[in-house]
């Protein structure tokens, strides 16, 4: 069995082009061989074997090439199905009824990915080359076999819970969301990953009902179902997301007249950006334009969308009484069109605390998240507190709701982890599970900071179901014992890989693109990037923040002053600063990083730009020898939890 095991693993990613008669066959395991103390692996490993071994064409696929994301699943629905109907076959049967792809296509990859990794390092450990180690949960060392079936017997924990779900929804629990007193789902819908365009760049504009695509608007309506019936009932969404508020109005009216929810159910945030050429009349009338697209006479949360800058801040602020773009907003309140004033941010950390120091906010939607203090505001903060950090404290501290915005995305790529961060998560939860824990315990860990709600970009109904599911358990004394489990383990790691100094010390003087008048360059950062690489072998997210970098800094002109660079790009604010550049002496950026750091310092860059730069970017899977890939086995993608392209990517 283990020499037939081995055969097919080192391919289980091939994707086998195979009949849509396939997609539900109920198949009988009459002559499965099972290991008693490893079942789930056994079983799962028969599955594929069954599956590898019938001659189809192959093809290859790259998760971490959008593009190639809808390539045809056949192989992976067929696994998860067999699977499903050994161990749980009641979610199998709500799954057929309803043609559900999507989410046998997550199972399926999830079940593949245990086994190609657990086969793939022990052909390794023949040859002496062994990865780190997982612990169990009493501190031994557990092996390959065991950590995988782990993972699987967690998998069928979870498609249990969803076919529960999916038959009589369970509420997810709800908090008070700071001073607006409003009692807040901890995990929120986030709606910039299903309209139709982004209405951008080329192309026709969406701005009518007529222009939908009926595939589109029925998807808006079954992704709000799914999280209302989850009691995800805060629906958050921008004028800056392309057509979302056109198809959310309408939505939300076919909720309404089918008397699926009240609006009184609902809790409604959009988000309005400011410009130079913003006035306080203009901006109060952009607002009214919003609540009318979305068909509302008003919204529960408004949040100022993008306090990323002093020049943002000042136009909220500092143009004298009168003229102050924050007096719309007060103005709106206090006519009852805005319940709550918040701000949404992608800023550094010192305007970030600037804008909470006002008093002026209900609320604040942040980046922060396991892996470091914020996205781009990682690697700001003085002797305390890194990045975003010591915003979460003060923020608390004034009672104000602190949502935490793209824990999976911009907070490591969660639903494509690499395979470490999935083995240092292992067999206690999936990676996406434990980025939601440790938001909503950070004030159990931290000792400061509660975290009210986390937002979902939901591209589909299934894009909700693991954080629901970890919602559902998240006080239970198991799901706390077992995130105890990883934190410790991820902690130690931190320590043994980075030192015990570089973890605490690491961003000390360490500047990002606001202190950096030369070139803009976004050190801590890239220095942050370097730690996630190196603790969590999240490689294609540093690739995928790292190129945004590498465009700032093609696009930069060294005759223009730093404010005509910053602001010659829209998107610069939101994605700033420029990357590494090997022909620049960092002295004076470095000037105030301690002298025992500035030599690594200068070490992260470099591998930062060397792993991450374009020349560097491979697919995980391309067709070469494994002996040929130079990208660590740990550091490769372990699965992708999109099953297809979002709508907004299409066009």
């Amino acid at each position: 069995m283990k020499k037939q095991r081995s055969i097919i693993m080192a391919g289980m990613l091939d994707v086998v082009l195979i009949s849509s008669h396939l997609l539900y066959p109920l198949i009988f395991f009459a002559s499965a061989s099972v290991d008693p103390d490893n079942t789930y692996f056994s079983a799962a490993a028969d599955i594929v074997i069954r599956h590898e071994n019938q001659k189809c064409p192959k093809r290859r696929f790259s998760t971490f090439d959008l593009s190639n994301v809808s390539c045809d699943n056949g192989s992976i629905v067929a696994v998860a199905t067999d699977f499903l109907a050994k161990f749980c076959p009641d979610l199998l049967e709500i799954l057929a009824r309803n043609d559900d792809r999507d989410r046998l296509i997550k199972i399926g990859r999830t079940v593949n990915s245990s086994l190609r990794y657990c086969e793939e390092v022990s052909s390794r450990e023949t040859e002496g080359v062994s990865p780190p180690r997982s612990n169990g949960t009493e501190g031994e060392e557990i092996g390959n076999e065991v950590e995988a079936d782990g993972a699987l017997r967690r998998l069928v924990k979870e498609c249990q819970m969803l076919a529960k779900i999916l038959t009589k929804p369970t509420k997810v629990p709800t908090t008070r969301f700071g001073r607006t007193e409003i009692d807040m789902p901890i995990v929120n819908v986030g709606c910039m990953r299903f309209q139709q365009s982004w209405n951008r760049g080329g192309g026709v504009p969406v701005k009518s009902a007529d222009q939908l695509a009926k595939d589109c608007q029925s998807n808006v309506v079954d992704i709000l179902k799914h999280a209302i019936n989850c009691g995800v009932t805060h629906i958050e969404t921008a004028q800056m997301y392309g057509c979302s508020e056109l198809q959310i109005g309408l939505a939300l009216k076919q909720l309404f007249d089918e008397g699926f929810c009240r609006r009184d159910d609902l809790i409604i945030q959009t988000k309005g950006a400011v410009g130079s050429g913003t006035t306080k009349t203009s901006y109060k009338s952009s607002i009214l334009e919003q609540l009318h697209g979305l068909g509302l006479e008003y919204v529960d949360l408004f949040a100022v969308h993008g306090l990323n800058t002093q020049d943002t801040y000042d136009l909220l602020f500092e143009q004298g009484e009168g003229n102050n773009l924050i007096e719309a907003l007060q103005e709106l309140r206090a006519e009852g069109r805005v319940k709550n004033v918040g701000f949404s941010t992608h800023g550094p950390a010192h305007v970030i605390k600037k804008a909470i120091e006002t008093d002026s906010f209900d609320y604040v939607n942040l980046h922060y998240h396991f892996m470091g203090g914020g996205y781009t505001s990682a690697g700001d903060g003085d002797h305390t507190f890194e990045g975003n950090q010591e915003n979460v404290r003060l923020a608390r501290e004034r009672d104000m709701g602190l949502f935490i915005i793209s824990p999976f995305d911009k907070g490591g790529r969660l639903y494509a982890p690499s395979h470490l961060l999935r083995h240092l998560t292992l067999p206690q939860m999936e990676p996406l599970e434990y980025g939601c824990m440790w938001l909503w315990h950070h004030h159990d860990h931290a000792g400061f900071g509660r975290v009210h709600t986390i937002g979902v970009g939901a591209a589909r109904p299934s894009d909700l179901d693991q954080a629901v599911i970890a919602a559902i358990s998240s006080e239970t004394q198991e799901s706390k014992q077992s995130f105890g489990v990883v934190l410790k383990r991820i902690e130690e790691r931190k320590r043994q890989i980075l030192g015990e100094k570089w973890t605490k010390n690491w961003h000390l003087g360490l500047p990002n693109y606001s202190q950096c008048v030369f070139g803009g360059f976004q050190i801590g950062n890239i220095v942050w990037l370097f730690n996630c690489v190196q603790v969590y072998g999240v490689l294609d997210f540093a690739k995928e923040r790292y190129a945004t970098l590498l465009l700032n800094a093609s696009n930069w002109d060294m005759k223009k002053t730093w404010k005509e660079n910053v602001f010659s790009s829209p998107a610069f604010a939101w994605m700033p600063g420029t990357c590494y550049d090997e022909n620049h002496d960092y002295s004076e950026e470095l000037k105030d990083v301690p002298e025992e750091n500035k030599l690594r310092v200068l070490e992260a860059m470099k591998f930062v730009h060397q792993w991450c730069s374009p020349e560097n970017h491979r697919s995980n899977f391309e067709e070469k020898k494994q002996e040929d890939i130079d990208v660590p086995l740990e550091w490769q993608q372990a699965y992708d939890m999109r099953p297809n392209v979002a709508w907004p990517e299409r066009s």
